[in-house]
């Protein structure tokens, strides 16, 4: 089987939240299955197998869900959550010098699904599991990724933001971006992404 196939395949599958979370965030925010599946399009018996383990949901079955599960915790926000409360620390990043490859390595080692790109200690750039599925979709880029660079491919920067910035704001920035980096005198504190807002709110539900 060919490698670029195995390697996308098992970028897709550690990026995807895990069955066990799905069903107890929707346990946490009160909703049944049916209303859950009605919201998504889907059946009440494909929530049930799939939260049961019985199947695999694809890759945007499973977005689709966390996108409604995230809905709910909107309407449950407590404004005084700020950035540097729900942040995650000690930020993994790339350098624009370093191979393509070398980054999508070290999505894949660690589970998540971007990563900013640093030069020097300057935010230049991103990049996402959206990119990389880009790249591994893609023949020609494939057959001459290992001489490429991370600058050859990132996007702009991820929005920042400071570590007191509200929880409100916070939602409507991840509505549109994959992730914020909490910045501090110009120096990188923090990453949020819609995972570490939805862990969040569901402690204070």
């Amino acid at each position: 089987m060919n490698n670029f196939y195995i390697l996308k395949n098992i970028f897709i599958k550690i990026m995807l939240p895990s069955l066990e979370e799905i069903r107890n965030l929707r346990v946490k925010i009160g909703i049944t299955q049916k209303q859950l599946a009605d919201h998504v399009g889907l059946s009440q018996s494909y929530i049930a197998r799939l939260e049961k383990g019985d199947l695999n949901p694809t890759y945007e079955n499973v977005r689709k869900i966390y996108s409604v599960l995230e809905n709910y915790f909107d309407k449950n926000m407590n404004n005084d959550i700020l950035a540097k409360d729900i942040m995650t620390k000690n930020v993994l990043t790339v350098n624009s010098t370093d191979t393509i490859e070398k980054g999508i390595n070290l999505m894949l080692e660690n589970g998540i699904s971007q990563l900013p790109v640093l030069e020097g200690n300057i935010i230049v750039g991103s990049i996402t599991e959206e990119l990389i599925n880009k790249i591994l979709n893609n023949e020609k880029i494939k057959n001459i990724i290992k001489n490429k660079k991370v600058k050859d491919f990132m996007e702009e920067s991820f929005p920042q933001i400071s570590g007191n910035t509200s929880v409100k704001i916070i939602s409507y920035l991840l509505n549109q971006y994959q992730a914020i980096l909490v910045v501090s005198k110009g120096k990188l504190e923090g990453i949020i992404t819609k995972t570490d807002l939805i862990k969040a709110l569901s402690q204070k539900l």
